[in-house]
């Protein structure tokens, strides 16, 4: 029976060393025992994570110091609990009081864990949605906000309907833009920004 650490952070400008020295140290894991990645825990489809997987046999134990380690997507993390709980891997989360989350009781921690979280997402997204709904109400919201880029391009396809007559397809193939971002940069023009991308859009007079 084997213990091991799988360890990791998100990206490379964290630093690894302090969560797997403060590991290794408190559960006395040999280094050769250590699985370490800078990789995003969107997924659980990850090198070292799998390289672990494969690793494991029964009777062993993982340890991480604390559930985001495994992963951000719950489902698929309460599922390899459910694998590692099938295989006889006892899987030992640090913050959690080092419970093994495979046993009944951690089962338990774990699901109520998950449900808090799923409940926080849930009012966070209600919050954005009423935010939402109210700047619509005073005309402030204009949704997901267009780079400098591609809104000199959407001037520039404008230009073409106003001044060359182009329709709104032939202008956007024009100008490099797609038309549905051209589309909706029109949509979300207020009528004094209308009134002033119609004025530039003139050709100077001599």
């Amino acid at each position: 029976m084997a213990s091991y650490i799988y360890a990791r952070v998100s990206t490379v400008k964290q630093k690894l060393k302090p969560q797997v020295d403060y590991l290794c140290d408190k559960y006395s894991v040999p280094p050769e025992n250590v699985f370490a990645e800078s990789f995003s825990g969107k997924s659980l489809d990850r090198p070292t994570f799998l390289a672990l997987k494969s690793t494991v046999n029964s009777g062993d134990t993982i340890v991480v110091q604390d559930l985001s380690r495994l992963g951000r997507n719950t489902t698929e993390v309460l599922n390899f609990i459910e694998e590692m709980k099938g295989r006889d891997v006892s899987l030992i989360v640090d913050d959690l009081g080092r419970v093994d989350v495979t046993s009944a009781t951690g089962k338990m921690v774990v699901t109520t864990l998950a449900a808090v979280a799923t409940m926080q997402r849930e009012q966070t997204l209600e919050k954005q949605a009423l935010g939402i709904a109210k700047a619509k109400e005073e005309g402030k919201f204009k949704g997901r906000q267009q780079s400098p880029e591609t809104i000199k391009k959407c001037k520039q396809a404008f230009g073409y309907i106003n001044v060359q007559g182009l329709n709104k397809e032939a202008a956007a193939r024009a100008a490099g833009v797609g038309i549905a971002t051209l589309y909706r940069f029109i949509r979300a023009l207020t009528k004094d920004e209308l009134h002033q991308l119609l004025l530039e859009s003139q050709p100077n007079k001599e």
